[in-house]
């Protein structure tokens, strides 16, 4: 069988971020290509681009190529494909493969390094409320032992406003008694002069 290349060019107002070349690369999988490149370019009228070199045998090429026009990814937008004769050297598709799986990582490391950093910023502002709430248990403390100190204050004047009082009861009590006393020596006093009756 005859091994043939083509140089595949589509383009449109939207085929790049799109998955158009993961795309095309599963496409030339299942057809059977043995050399696949695709890459993005813009074309001069600002159009988005996709330069795509294939080499397979003759089936392979010719099952790759039917309906690419029509079968295209779902955001895709394609104003034309043009195809033709290629003589330059064709990547391997596997070989190809491994660039695209390396071209992905690329675009994830960015990815990663931004999430580890919003997590870095995440972990700073928790310890930051931490912190903060550390300092408010640290007053909720204070205001209890100051409540504390308050009721022990309380404590301590009730309990000297209680004994005030007693003693302040006894000592009239016993001024009462006294004045008492007093009276009933003044009222015999009276009496035994013949002043005043019992």
């Amino acid at each position: 069988m005859q091994v043939i290349k083509n140089k595949i060019i589509i383009q449109g107002p939207k085929v790049h971020e799109v998955g158009y070349r993961v795309f095309l690369l599963n496409r030339a999988l299942t057809s059977g290509l043995t050399g696949f490149s695709a890459y993005n370019h813009t074309s001069s009228e600002n159009l988005q681009q996709i330069e795509i070199c294939i080499e397979g045998e003759t089936d392979a090429v010719e099952d790759f190529v039917t309906g690419l026009d029509v079968n295209i990814p779902i955001h895709a937008m394609v104003e034309k494909i043009s195809i033709e004769p290629y003589n330059r050297r064709v990547i391997k598709i596997v070989d190809y493969m491994h660039l695209v799986q390396v071209e992905q990582l690329d675009k994830g490391i960015p990815a990663i390094l931004s999430i580890q950093s919003s997590q870095e910023k995440m972990l700073d502002k928790q310890d930051l409320m931490l912190e903060k709430q550390d300092q408010m248990i640290e007053k909720q403390d204070l205001m209890i032992e100051k409540q504390e100190q308050m009721i022990d204050t309380q404590k301590q004047t009730n309990k000297e406003i209680q004994t005030l009082r007693y003693d302040l009861k006894t000592e009239m009590n016993e001024r009462f008694n006294k004045i008492e006393h007093e009276l009933e020596q003044v009222k015999e006093a009276l009496h035994k002069h013949g002043i005043m009756a019992l």
